[in-house]
């Protein structure tokens, strides 16, 4: 499978996937998801442009992105796919998206949400597309960076 990564992180493109991940996983492409960026071209600019300029970054909404994620697999050796919550996963997955693991790295403190490790915080939202996931046979792996060992955030919820 050429996805080499699926990741949840509200903050979507910074230092932990630009250094983290992508020098460890190389990949030729990003594909960050997210409905709020999609909808802006300027919210689009500025979120790629939090991109070193080797890597090539698109921004889709979660209405495009099965389409986009599977032709990446079938014509890219490696591509990033980002996404800003358990939800939009979840619905790229239900429209068509081929991908069976998502990895879990970065949903942060806002108000409603309770801590599950210091960088996963859950509402009951996130915890009904977490569930909803993993039911379907998505492996999720909650870690922040790809040499940190994974927790089983599921036994907590």
């Amino acid at each position: 499978m050429s996805i080499i990564l699926a990741r949840i992180d509200d903050r979507l493109i910074h230092g932990q996937v630009t250094e983290g991940w992508c020098t460890k996983l190389k990949p030729e492409i990003i594909l960050v998801v997210s409905d709020e960026v999609s909808s802006s071209d300027w919210l689009s600019d500025l979120c790629l442009a939090a991109l070193p300029t080797y890597y090539k970054g698109i921004v889709t909404s979660t209405s495009e992105a099965p389409e986009k994620i599977n032709e990446l697999d079938k014509t890219l050796p490696t591509a990033y796919v980002l996404f800003e919550s358990p939800k939009d996963v979840f619905t790229v997955i239900e429209n068509g998206a081929r991908l069976t693991e998502v990895n879990v790295g970065g949903m942060h403190s806002t108000k409603g949400k309770r801590e599950m490790l210091d960088y996963i915080f859950v509402d009951d939202n996130d915890i009904k597309y977490l569930k909803l996931l993993q039911d379907r046979g998505i492996e999720l792996d909650f870690r922040d960076l790809p040499d940190t060992a994974a927790f089983d955030v599921m036994t907590r919820l």
